[in-house]
């Protein structure tokens, strides 16, 4: 559902949550091209370069600065990269098919969760993921302490976009409807995830989540309203950045193996 009034506005969406196949999504400013990996020719324009620039979710908490990772291992469908020293990475696949990208492994030591991004297809040759922010185990661990969250249930965390005449997503409140018990976190102006907070802030950096999704049933479908001062909720098929973003999303318990989503909106 899509409202267009500028006073108050609910919207609706539903995100399918698939438990067999990891999905993929679409990042926020950033990225670029780089990293090794193994793909397809681009003959004829018949392929998609898939990209992005992945940070470490914890430095900028303890330095105020997004630090790069090296060594990790992005999988979509049959091909992998691995981003190389400047966070980078790049992926051919066929035009047609659909994007899922997981991003997991180990870089100078430190083990990082396993990321899932949200499903999209592609709306143009290249499609760019941009920021990427994924947590190690150890700070995505004290995260869900923080939460006080089951670990037989999914993480979620939400990414945003905008577009058009909205330009912040401050004071934006998030709902879930379904599953039942699913709880919804958001982050401070310096990225914290904080109880006190009632709604959404402007992220301290692009790609940086605003809230997190938790208790959530793995593999259920999630039906999540918006409501903002002057925004909407942009309805799916929503394009951002080269990416068609069809509201799918992978949710698996976080246990065992430190999984996490991301789930990106689209305000307008």
């Amino acid at each position: 559902m899509r409202m267009h009034s500028l006073t108050p506005a609910m919207c609706l969406v539903l995100f399918a949550a698939c438990s067999s196949s990891s999905t993929g999504g679409n990042g926020n400013s950033g990225g670029g091209d780089g990293g090794t990996g193994s793909g397809g020719d681009d003959s004829g324009g018949s392929t998609v370069t898939e990209h992005g620039l992945v940070y470490d979710y914890g430095t900028f908490l303890s330095s105020g600065t997004l630090v790069t990772v090296e060594g990790l291992t992005v999988t979509d469908g049959d091909q992998t990269a691995t981003t190389d020293a400047n966070g980078n990475w790049s992926i051919t696949l066929p035009l047609s098919a659909t994007m899922h990208p997981v991003v997991t492994g180990t870089s100078k030591g430190d083990a990082y969760s396993t990321l899932m991004l949200p499903m999209a297809t592609a709306a143009a040759s290249d499609l760019d993921w941009g920021n990427i922010i994924i947590p190690d185990v150890s700070t995505f661990q004290l995260e869900r302490v923080t939460l006080g969250s089951d670990d037989t249930q999914a993480v979620v965390h939400v990414v945003t976009d905008t577009s058009g005449a909205c330009t912040s997503v401050a004071g934006g409140v998030l709902t879930v409807t379904s599953p039942p018990g699913a709880k919804v976190n958001y982050f401070d102006s310096q990225g914290y995830p904080t109880a006190s907070a009632t709604s959404m802030v402007d992220p301290p950096v692009p790609g940086r989540p605003v809230a997190d999704i938790y208790d959530l049933t793995p593999g259920a479908d999630i039906t999540l309203t918006v409501t903002h001062p002057t925004c909407h909720l942009a309805p799916y098929p929503a394009t951002v950045t080269g990416a068609s973003l069809n509201g799918q999303v992978t949710t698996k318990a976080a246990e065992p193996g430190d999984n996490n989503s991301a789930m990106n909106i689209l305000l307008e």
